[in-house]
């Protein structure tokens, strides 16, 4: 059982006895129960909102990176974090797979030639995955310019 259907269960067990407690308890008591049930269920429903328009939306950030190590230090395992369950590496794009589904990939920009651009001895890369995935890459590569 996943864990979104046991909160779903937990919420609706809740709510049976938020009703069951009208014929039982005193109606003040009752009420209350009511009143934190419909803010359970309120809380519940905006989270689930959070989670699916604005926490899983796709963005983009590019980087200037050096060596293609921060790639593997830094993007695949924030991605790994967060639940990737296959990484595929073709010629110039890294994708990365959720259950089967592309959640985000890593492209290099090319020349007309089809190789990677330096520039000042830096590959340029662009990032595509939910942001709070990029979010956390940002944290990261801040801390790790930081550290320089």
């Amino acid at each position: 059982m996943s864990v979104g259907r046991l909160i779903l269960a937990g919420i609706m067990v809740f709510t049976f006895l938020t009703a069951v407690s009208f014929f039982v308890l005193d109606k003040k008591y009752a009420v209350s129960l009511a009143i934190i049930d419909s803010s359970v269920i309120i809380f519940a429903f905006l989270v689930w909102l959070n989670d699916k328009y604005f926490h899983e939306r796709p963005g983009q950030r590019v980087f200037s990176i050096s060596d293609k190590a921060f790639i593997d230090d830094v993007i695949i395992r924030q991605m790994n974090m967060h639940g990737i369950t296959d990484v595929v590496r073709k010629e110039n794009v890294i994708e990365f797979y959720k259950k089967g589904h592309k959640t985000g990939e890593v492209r290099f920009r090319t020349d007309e030639n089809g190789q990677p651009v330096k520039i000042d001895n830096k590959y340029v890369i662009e990032v595509e995955a939910p942001e709070y995935i990029l979010h956390n890459i940002d944290h990261e590569t801040w801390s790790i310019i930081g550290k320089r």
